[in-house]
């Protein structure tokens, strides 16, 4: 992990790049699904774990710039949402943001698509990783982080009383964990979003979206789940409840 660390630290610099990226896109490109996937998520740089998940033809992106653990056929369409969407959010919180890419991505997203963002939180166990350390530095607006479970005193109190608008659960991925950070959150987010909501090395949270979007009659639930042919299996996917 010492040396994961290190390499991030290498790379910090992608955070910088990424915000400009961002904030230099021509506002008609928030609403182009094909520019995001093919060419805006490929270039702000892709995950390099568990490659046997990862189509093939997006191999020279995997391992650069931000990490982003997303399929971008998924990500795109989940982006152009939030531009019709999120205009309204004033804070963000991502339960579980492992090297920080996405929770990264979003936050400037909400900037560029004119939210009002006022304060963003991160939580995971694991300590505050290079990317955000820098995000925490450089970013326009506060962010916070949390390093503990979302399942702690610690965190249940300060979602509580922090009130988010939108929340990203992407922690524990048990059946359990997913059901708790959701219903942590239920009562006060306007916008609920999940992962890996599609994935066969997931079933947990696969089971309890295809639950929840049914049962949640306060919101209405969106799938992004679109997957590429060269991969052999079913894996990521966002899943979407804006409250009604």
């Amino acid at each position: 992990m010492i040396e994961k660390y290190q390499y991030y630290a290498s790379i910090s610099g992608s955070v910088e790049s990424a915000i400009e990226t961002i904030r230099n896109l021509p506002s008609a490109k928030c609403y182009d699904i094909q520019y995001i996937e093919r060419q805006l998520i490929p270039e702000l740089g892709l995950n390099d774990e568990y490659l046997e998940q990862q189509p093939n033809e997006l191999s020279p992106y995997f391992g650069k710039g931000l990490h982003l653990w997303q399929y971008p056929s998924q990500l795109a369409r989940y982006l152009v949402w939030l531009s019709h969407n999120a205009r309204q959010v004033r804070n963000f919180t991502e339960i579980g943001c492992r090297w920080g890419g996405t929770f990264i991505l979003v936050n400037e997203w909400l900037k560029k698509i004119g939210a009002p963002l006022e304060f963003s939180l991160a939580i995971d166990p694991i300590e505050p990783t290079p990317f955000i350390e820098k995000y925490r530095e450089i970013s326009s607006t506060p962010v916070h982080y949390i390093q503990d479970l979302s399942t702690s005193q610690q965190v249940g109190d300060y979602l509580r009383s922090f009130k988010p608008d939108m929340v990203f659960i992407d922690g524990d991925h048990s059946l359990h964990g997913v059901m708790y950070d959701h219903l942590m959150v239920r009562k006060q987010a306007g916008i609920i979003v999940h992962h890996d909501i599609s994935s066969q090395a997931c079933a947990g949270t696969t089971l309890f979206w295809n639950y929840i979007k049914q049962a949640e009659s306060e919101f209405e639930a969106w799938d992004f789940t679109q997957q590429y042919e060269s991969v052999d299996g079913h894996f990521l996917g966002i899943g979407v409840l804006k409250r009604r």
